[in-house]
């Protein structure tokens, strides 16, 4: 079986996509073919999309090229940047898979009808730091994100500030590729007079070191929840802070679920929460870590998320 993933995110390896398509790769055996591929050596036997927009509306023309089935990895920008280009991405489809059920209804609604759609877990390939130093006299916070709106980078920068002035000691980096120029410009003339925050981006090789550093790790998107970069910071002991929407809420809302959710204008509990962090014992962040093991192992594994994808194609290529 001869599957290749169409992808926008070749060449930045920062971002979080290229992270999840470069571990296709190395489970499942993919071929990643860039967005803009076009003649093609071996033809697969069906193109998977990586995100409708930035994948998909090319892994679309190749299908039809190729007369191949077609294969669509659903993102929080699909969900509700929704161009006409990735409704027929969608409508055309032989399968959609998403990593929560709940994305399923959304597509529905907005498309206005039901598609094939199957649960693909978010997984990570790292082994759990079975121990993580507490902080010092300063909280170290970490935003991984790339640049750009719909992370709303602009909001941590205020929240960092909120915090500061509440006598809360954190020092903020965020860390991503600027995708949005002129946002990110926005974004680091906001950080450059605060000593308390860093914008910067780094390797992915890097990022272990930058998890081992941080305590809490945000995420503070608009609608892009569920970020794999959660998954990574469980992974090496950081506690979780991430906005309660779409995305997040069902990535936390296993019963044991290593993090928290929060809203942006309950300033009271994101202090209480920061707080909490800053007196935790070790034997209660400890606890906390062994918990955050266990759920990555039990909802979070690469061999799951590789049966999954696996079973996908299988019954997309039987069916055609």
């Amino acid at each position: 079986m001869h599957i290749a993933v169409v992808t926008g995110a070749l060449g930045q390896r920062s971002r979080g996509n290229h992270t999840t398509v470069a571990r296709w790769q190395r489970t499942c055996g993919v071929e990643l073919l860039p967005a803009h591929a076009d003649a093609l050596e071996r033809v697969p036997d069906l193109f998977h999309g990586y995100h409708a927009f930035h994948g998909g509306v090319d892994a679309l023309r190749l299908a039809r090229k190729y007369d191949r089935p077609l294969v669509i990895s659903v993102g929080g920008t699909d969900l509700f940047s929704f161009a006409d280009q990735v409704k027929e991405v969608f409508l055309r489809a032989d399968a959609v898979t998403g990593a929560f059920p709940g994305f399923a209804s959304i597509l529905k609604m907005r498309l206005g009808k039901a598609v094939p759609y199957f649960v693909v877990p978010r997984a990570v390939e790292l082994d759990c730091v079975p121990f993580h130093a507490g902080p010092g006299d300063v909280l170290q916070v970490l935003l991984p994100a790339g640049l750009r709106p719909v992370k709303e980078p602009l909001l941590a920068i205020e929240m960092a500030k909120q915090l500061r002035a509440a006598d809360v000691p954190v020092q903020l980096t965020i860390a991503g590729p600027a995708l949005d120029r002129a946002h990110a410009a926005q974004v680091r003339a906001r950080a450059e007079p605060l000593e308390f925050v860093t914008v910067t981006e780094y390797e992915p090789e890097e990022m272990t070191e930058v998890y081992r550093r941080s305590d809490v790790v945000w995420n503070t998107s608009v609608h892009e929840g569920g970020a794999n970069a959660l998954l990574e910071a469980v992974a090496h002991g950081c506690a979780i802070f991430a906005r309660n929407v779409t995305g997040n809420r069902e990535l936390l809302s296993e019963e044991r679920a290593p993090g928290t959710l929060f809203d942006p204008d309950d300033f009271a509990s994101v202090m209480a929460f920061h707080l909490a962090v800053m007196r935790e014992t070790e034997d209660e962040r400890a606890q906390r870590i062994n918990r955050g093991c266990d759920w990555l192992r039990r909802c979070h594994d690469k061999d799951d998320e590789a049966t999954a994808l696996g079973r996908v194609w299988h019954e997309v290529l039987h069916n055609k």
